[in-house]
């Protein structure tokens, strides 16, 4: 079964379009490196701080192995000084997914 994998972050004031733009690189960059990686999107609400990615994996092992990856692992420490608390990472089973 499909893995969706939602990961929030809550963005320090003055360093929301830095996180987007890192945020943007890293899921271009890991689409390309991860073939189980099948979909993304980058959202965020500048309002509240708020920068969420959700991609979805061919299976959840895939998206459970993701946080001990070398690149995973230096985005992580681009987008720490730029962050509040620790990100919010949720794994999901795919229902349903519906595009145009």
């Amino acid at each position: 079964m499909s893995e969706v994998v939602e990961f929030t972050l809550n963005v320090k004031p003055g360093h929301y379009a830095a996180v987007l733009e890192l945020y943007s690189d890293f899921a271009h960059t890991y689409m390309d490196l991860n073939p189980a990686l099948l979909s993304m999107i980058v959202v965020g609400d500048e309002g509240t701080g708020v920068v969420r990615g959700i991609g979805i994996y061919g299976d959840h092992d895939t998206a459970a192995a993701v946080n001990s990856d070398v690149f995973f692992g230096a985005f992580m420490d681009a987008i720490e000084p730029l962050i509040e608390g620790a990100p919010n990472r949720v794994l999901l089973d795919l229902v349903h997914a519906w595009s145009k």
